[in-house]
């Protein structure tokens, strides 16, 4: 057994001080390539994007431990990493994607530009700890990394920004379990060993930091897809500058609604329950036993060619021309809206949104107030200076206030005529035409739909005129 004395104690610390320069305290380390593993889109854009590898990313993150000493520092190399990163994100997305200098810009068709940035925050608390017979008021640090991405994709011949999306993120440092366990072992042998720990201690926390940083990278790089995905970008070869939807805000509405199209006319629609079944204007689907209809998730597609989306049709169950609605029933699950019925909730000059596909402007959304409720030969309307165009017909006229379904647009004035006067058949006067309510009796909306379906040969044969008709 070795004891010290007073004196040994007192130069202890001076010892390991002198030993610390030896100990190998740093440590230099970068982030892997190759973090970002994430699946592919569906369907990936044709288009080379470069990811800019000498400008805007943070070339390195340092970081002070002072867990075993004062001097312990890190530093890690970030830059190659997170563009190497980015690019992978990218390339679920894109058909190409390479990592080059700023200078090769125009040689692609978008520069993607990632903003990355880590920055040190810490976290500080005390406890009462017992030493030599006393209770010590100790207070420790608990470091916290901040990880902030924004990621600019700029078309390269005119230097506009495509897109421009942010993620960030704030994580306390864990420690691996070497790293712990040294910890603890250097504290249990009163850091008598450190200069033997020491350098595999500083190792194992480098490794704990850098996996620290390529996690949080890696969590920004897929909120970022995410934010992608969601709003539906698109993107149009040849066509400059290149012009992005953001439709997050209003995605939930959006993703309720459909496009409609029939050969020789086109129009609006939106789901009323989880099994398909969508209202619209009898006037859209005319005469029609089934009609194609697009999804907001179908985007982006070309109505000129529209064999590049995928070929949905609905069934028309129940047309009522006089009062101008239609119900239909398509196949699968669906999110769907919550009719409003209840008469005393349409006030004039509440906000309302209307969502169509107004001249093949594939779901947009107009806003505008309740202008005046009227009854039009016994018809329920509501009058609205939201924007109904051909092609909104058929869309839901919606209440901003509680997301319910307040008609269904109809109709409005010629331009020629007057601007800002728009109908639409009220929620109300739908339930009482169609003689439905919600939940929606399945029993009698499944006699209704054997009674529109034809038989087998007729079914196939329509299916092969529809085709016919719109694959031109």
């Amino acid at each position: 057994m070795v004891c010290f004395g007073l004196s040994w104690r007192r130069l202890l610390p001076v010892a390991l001080a002198c030993l610390l320069p030896l100990c190998g305290c740093n440590y230099h380390g970068r982030l892997k390539r190759g973090i970002y593993n994430t699946p592919s889109f569906d369907d990936k854009i044709e288009a080379r994007v470069m990811v800019v590898a000498d400008r805007f990313i943070q070339p390195y993150f340092s970081f002070k431990d002072d867990n075993l000493t004062p001097v312990n520092s890190y530093q890690i190399r970030t830059r190659d990493g997170a563009s190497v990163a980015a690019a992978d994100a990218l390339g679920t997305l894109f058909s190409e994607v390479e990592v080059n200098l700023y200078k090769y810009r125009s040689q692609y068709d978008y520069a993607a530009e990632l903003d990355y940035n880590v920055t040190e925050e810490s976290d500080y608390f005390t406890r009462l700890e017992p030493a030599d017979g006393f209770l010590w008021l100790k207070k420790y640090r608990v470091p916290k990394f901040h990880t902030s991405v924004t990621l600019t994709l700029r078309d390269t011949k005119t230097e506009l920004p495509v897109l421009q999306f942010a993620a960030d993120r704030t994580t306390e440092l864990e420690f691996n379990n070497t790293a712990i366990g040294l910890y603890w072992f250097n504290r249990a042998t009163l850091s008598l060993l450190f200069p033997l720990i020491a350098p595999v201690y500083t190792s194992s926390a480098g490794n704990s930091i850098r996996t620290t940083l390529e996690r949080d990278l890696r969590s920004c790089l897929r909120k970022i897809m995410q934010q992608i995905e969601e709003n539906r970008m698109l993107f149009r070869p040849g066509i400059s500058p290149a012009l992005s939807r953001n439709d997050a805000r209003y995605r939930h509405l959006l993703e309720k609604t459909v496009f409609i199209s029939l050969p020789s006319s086109h129009g609006s629609g939106f789901f009323i329950s989880p099994d398909g079944y969508l209202l619209t204007n009898a006037h859209v689907v005319k005469d029609a036993r089934d009609v194609r209809y697009y999804l907001y998730e179908d985007l982006p597609f070309d109505d000129s060619r529209p064999q590049l989306a995928p070929f949905r049709y609905a069934r028309v169950i129940q047309v009522n021309k006089a009062r101008d609605v239609a119900l239909l029933k398509a196949e699968g699950t669906f999110p769907y809206f919550e009719l409003d019925p209840d008469r005393s909730h349409y006030r004039t000059g509440d906000s309302v949104l209307v969502l169509g596909n107004p001249e093949n402007e594939f779901f947009s959304v107009s806003e505008g107030i309740i202008s005046a409720l009227k009854n039009d030969n016994g018809v329920d309307t509501i009058q609205t200076d939201a924007a109904i165009n051909h092609g909104n017909s058929g869309g839901p006229l919606v209440s901003r206030a509680t997301g319910k379904v307040l008609g269904i647009a109809s109709s409005g004035y010629k331009k020629a005529l007057a601007s800002g006067i728009n109908f639409a058949i009220t929620a109300y006067e739908v339930q009482r035409t169609l003689d439905i309510s919600q939940p929606l009796d399945e029993e009698k909306l499944r006699r209704r739909t054997l009674e529109a379906q034809p038989s087998a040969a007729q079914n196939a044969e329509d299916m092969r005129q529809a085709r016919k008709n719109y694959v031109k």
